[in-house]
Order: structure tokens, then C-alpha cells, then sequence
């Protein structure tokens, strides 16, 4: 004879909270604003239908007791089942109202169990039934059992004396940890760091920048800044470059030597000794690379958190990049929007389900470039506004050598030609092309400052720096000057 899958169920507790809810209108309040119908099993069919009853009184606005509960049954054709005497049994259960949390949280458990092995059986059909795509196949399963884990994580209100004290300590171990005042994990610059204080645990942090602008260079900068100077665990999502390409770029910002010599293999004994050290500072980092080009947004949230579980010290994630990430392979152009804000709301959750920050790039529109002065703003995000909506942190790159090749800004290049026939034609002076000065423009920091600092690309090393203090002045300088030319 076969084994009858019987789904687990704490009938008793289902009884404890009818009563209690029938004797406190307090423990009523509360249960009607926990539970769900659906909550209660189908042991006790009983139990379903007199919460039912009490749900239809509670919108009617009576009150909610052993009398008004039996009413409501006789009017809703339900007393053949559900009699006076079992309610009166309900009454008699020995429990305090004041501990009516107890027993829904036990009601609420059991619940979600079930959906859990009834959404694995309806996977199971499913697989039966023949899996043509296994990678939307897993995708769909893993989206639906996380729907169910994320019921689980349903709490209670938390005092202010509790969440005061937890801050508190907060406070007090970051006042003593670092000398440079980081409170999250260091991003490995000044002025970024000023403007964040280093990447906080559960942020999404967006960094958007045109193509070829180097925000894949930044966002490897980041990763090992954080993995060598942090000492944690760095995981980096590459959906566009193999991890030896990759590995390629990091070698290339930390050796010094230039990324074409270490591509084409023209290398003297110089640089080979410098490769090696190179290669000896990223082995001793747990930096963690998956180059997998189809790379799904469930296959992304369950590798990050397979890596959180075998190292629990998991400081940062980072994305490369937002527009390759898919839900499934036959997602529509029409439908694409949908899936960035799902996909983007996903992410922030992942933050905060592993108390990591997670660094997604993205790409910026080409409305960007219909401004006169090219910088960008967070109107220029691709695809979908809920991408500004859902990150905490948003960094956009601008390079302004990215749109001219003569070293100056596009509207001082524009001066000059209206300005050709009346002096004479100067040639520019020539800038190190291998060079340029990079802004990011901190435009959203939901618990920091916004502002915009620089940093120096060095394009063939595919290394960021910060800029020298001396190069800081003389930025400062020409900006007074500047502002004090407009005044006048």
C-alpha cells in the first residue's frame, strides 16, 4: 500500500488562536492582521471556516465573540459543521491572549511549510511532464519556492529602546574600528570613500556609465580594492568577458604593465617579474569570478548565495553588467522594462538578504549625449526607473574625453569655433591619450551625501587612482577662478 503524503499542520495552535481571539480584542486585532485564511489547514476544516466568520465580522465592523462568531456561521450556512459546543471547547483552551504571537507564529510556519513541499511536488510534475529549457526551468522553480522563503521572513514590530541599542553598538565598534572613518567596506578611494563612507552592508549601489567609458575597469577596481584592503570575501558576476579577460585587466592595473603587451605576450624579463608579483598580491585575495555569458537572475542570487554560506565573510558583489541579465530567454523588447524593475528589486532584496552590498553596472541612454554639457543625470539610467528606485547608492561616470579628442570641454570646443574667424586657429596641446580624468557623480546616496569627485584613468594599465593633492589645488583653483569670472 502506498504512503499517503500527509502536509504538515499544528492544529492545536489554529485552536489556541480562535480562542484567544474570541475572548481579547486585542489577540483578535492582532491574528486578523497576521493570518490568512488560507493559513489554516484543512485537518480541521472547522477552524478555516470560523476564522472566515470572524474575518466577515471584523469588515462589518461588529465585534468579534463566542455569540457574534456562532450569528455569523448560522448566517453563512456553515453550522452544520462548526456547532456551539465547539466553540465553547475553543474557549476553554488554556492560554493567555498576551501570548497569542506564540501560537500564530506556529500557525504561520506550519503554513509555510506547506506551500514549500506543495510548490516542490508541482516541480516535480512539471519535470515529469518533460523540461524542453532546463535554464528556464530552474530559473521559474527558483523564483517561485524564493516567493515562499520570503513569507518566512515575515517579524514582528521591534521596539525603539531595542533598535537605540542595537545602533548604538553599531556606533561604538565603528568609532573604534577604523582610523579613516569607513563604516562599510572600502571602495580603495578618498574622496569616494568621504562621499560614502565605503559600501554599506544591504546597499544596491548603481554605477551607469556610456559604453566604453570604464565602468567595467572601475567596477574590477573595486572588487579587489575591496578583497585586499577589507580582507573579505569579493564576488565578481562578469555576463560580458571571460574571467581570463578579466584576469587579463586586473593583472594589466596591478603590475603596471600595459594591457596589450600582456595580451599580444611581448614581455620583457622587467615585466614578467612584475606579472609574477602581480599574480602572488591577487592570489592571496579570495576574489570569487563567474564568467557564465547566460547567466540567469536566479542562477546569479543562487551562486551569491552558495559563496555567502561557504564564507560567511561576504563583503561585496559586483555585477557586470544590468543589461545582460535576463529572467528568461524569451523575454520580449515590450517586456523588457517589466523585467529590469523585477530584476533590479531582486537585487536589493539579494543585498539585503545577505547583508552585502551589491554593485550592479548599467549603462546610461543616449539622451546623455543631447545635452551640451554630455554630463550625466539620473534620467539618463536605461531601461527602467525603477532601477533609480531601488538603489540605494547611484555613481554615473563621465569622462570628457570620451567626446572630443582636443582636451577641452565640449562647450569651451564649441566657443572656439564660433570664435574661428575672429582669432587665429591655435592647435590644442597634446594630452597622454593613455590618460584621463574621470568624474563620478555621486547622484543618489540614500544615506550619505551626493557630490562628484575625480579619479585618474590610466586606460592601458585599466587602473583608477586617486588624483594627487597638488592636481586637488590646482582643480580648486581653476574652479574659484572660474566662479569669479561669472560674478563678474
Amino acid at each position: 500500500m502506498a504512503n499517503v503524503f500527509q502536509l504538515p499542520a499544528n492544529v492545536e495552535a489554529e485552536r489556541c488562536v480562535l480562542g484567544a481571539m474570541m475572548i481579547s480584542p486585542q489577540a483578535c486585532a492582532v491574528a486578523l492582521g497576521s493570518l490568512e485564511e488560507d493559513n489554516f489547514s484543512d485537518v480541521d476544516p472547522r477552524n478555516r471556516m470560523i476564522f472566515h466568520a470572524m474575518k466577515e465580522l471584523s469588515f462589518s465592523g461588529k465585534p468579534i465573540d463566542v455569540n457574534t462568531v456562532f450569528d455569523e456561521i448560522i448566517s453563512l450556512q456553515l453550522n452544520k459543521e462548526v456547532t456551539a459546543q465547539y466553540l465553547g471547547e475553543l474557549l476553554n483552551l488554556v492560554i493567555s491572549p498576551d501570548n497569542v504571537d506564540d501560537y500564530i507564529a506556529m500557525v504561520h510556519e506550519q503554513a509555510v511549510l506547506r506551500d514549500f513541499l506543495l510548490e516542490m511536488k508541482s516541480i516535480q510534475e512539471e519535470y515529469a511532464k518533460g523540461v524542453p529549457n532546463i535554464g528556464e526551468f530552474i530559473e521559474k522553480s527558483n523564483a517561485s519556492i524564493g516567493l515562499i522563503a520570503q513569507k518566512r521572513m515575515v517579524k514582528g514590530m521591534v521596539s525603539a529602546a531595542d533598535v537605540a541599542n542595537t545602533v548604538g553598538v553599531k556606533i561604538q565598534q565603528s568609532s573604534t574600528s577604523n582610523v579613516r572613518g569607513l563604516i562599510g567596506i572600502d571602495t580603495g578611494f578618498r574622496e569616494l570613500n568621504a562621499l560614502t563612507h565605503g559600501w554599506q552592508k544591504e546597499d544596491l549601489i548603481i554605477l551607469a556609465a556610456r559604453p566604453s567609458v570604464g565602468k567595467t575597469a572601475l567596477g574590477l577596481n573595486f572588487a579587489f580594492n575591496a578583497a585586499s584592503k577589507s580582507k573579505c570575501t569579493v564576488a565578481f558576476f562578469s555576463l560580458e568577458m571571460s574571467s581570463e579577460k578579466i584576469m587579463e585587466r586586473l593583472l594589466a592595473s596591478r603590475s603596471s604593465v600595459n594591457s596589450e603587451k600582456i595580451m599580444q605576450g611581448f614581455l620583457d624579463q622587467r615585466d614578467k617579474v612584475k606579472l609574477a608579483a602581480a599574480i602572488d598580491e591577487i592570489s592571496k585575495t579570495r576574489l570569487y569570478f563567474d564568467d557564465s555569458p547566460d547567466s540567469k537572475l536566479g542562477d546569479i542570487i543562487s551562486k551569491a548565495t552558495q559563496l555567502k554560506n561557504q564564507h560567511p565573510d561576504l563583503g561585496l558583489i559586483v555585477i557586470d553588467y544590468l543589461g545582460r541579465i535576463r529572467m528568461s530567454d524569451r523575454t520580449s523588447l515590450d517586456q523588457r522594462q517589466q523585467e529590469v524593475s523585477i530584476i533590479s528589486g531582486q537585487l536589493k532584496q539579494l543585498a539585503r538578504s545577505l547583508h552585502v552590498p551589491v554593485i550592479c553596472l548599467a549603462q546610461l541612454n543616449r539622451d546623455v549625449e543631447k545635452t551640451e554639457t554630455k554630463k550625466p543625470q539620473l534620467s539618463n539610467l536605461r531601461e527602467s526607473g525603477a532601477i533609480e528606485q531601488d538603489a540605494d547608492v547611484c555613481i554615473l561616470l563621465y569622462r570628457e574625453d570620451y567626446y572630443t579628442n582636443l582636451g577641452i570641454s565640449v562647450t569651451e570646443k564649441k566657443k572656439k569655433f564660433s570664435q574661428q574667424e575672429e582669432a587665429p586657429k591655435e592647435e590644442a596641446p597634446k594630452k597622454n591619450q593613455d590618460v584621463s580624468e574621470v568624474s563620478l557623480i555621486i547622484a543618489k546616496n540614500r544615506n550619505g551625501k551626493t557630490g562628484e569627485c575625480k579619479l585618474i584613468f590610466q586606460k592601458n594599465f585599466s587602473r583608477f587612482s586617486d588624483p594627487s593633492r597638488e592636481f586637488e589645488s590646482r582643480q580648486a583653483e581653476i574652479e574659484a577662478g572660474r566662479l569669479q569670472r561669472s560674478d563678474e
